[in-house]
């Protein structure tokens, strides 16, 4: 789950981040900040969602998630996407939109009534991924340095 992790914020995420934005997105210890992370989702308990592709016995993809309840909504529970990722040779076949209906499916269960994930704006293949699969724009969020 490393590896993808690793695979995900690193080399997919270097190679279409505008070098002028990647201060926005970088850490002090990126390994340490992916191990926390991968520790975390992995401890996460029953309101954490973790699932892995297989392809051929090779894991070549994940997806993970957590539900955050907010009683004051009309939709109070919903799941939310935290990574997805699928692997080069496993793109195009269905992997990822199985993942995601999977978490889907167990967020369902669990009573959510929304599912959220977000992306880079400048993410293409993912924005047109989330829009395909029926997700719809809500919000869009600005950095902006100081000084």
């Amino acid at each position: 789950m490393l590896g993808f992790h690793r695979a995900l914020y690193v080399d997919h995420a270097g190679s279409i981040v505008d070098p002028e934005l990647a201060p926005f997105y970088a850490y002090k210890d990126l390994d340490a900040a992916l191990r926390d992370d991968v520790d975390s989702l992995l401890e996460g308990g029953e309101e954490t969602a973790v699932l892995i592709a297989e392809m051929d016995g090779e894991a070549v993809g994940y997806i993970t998630g957590h539900i955050e309840t907010d009683a004051r909504r009309v939709l109070p529970r919903k799941g939310v996407v935290q990574d997805w990722y699928v692997s080069e040779k496993a793109r195009g076949l269905g992997t990822g939109r199985l993942l995601l209906e999977l978490l889907e499916e167990a967020f369902a269960a669990a009573g959510c009534g929304v599912i959220e994930s977000t992306t880079f704006p400048f993410n293409r293949g993912a924005r047109q991924a989330h829009e395909k699969l029926g997700f719809r724009e809500v919000q869009i969020r600005y950095r902006k340095r100081i000084g």
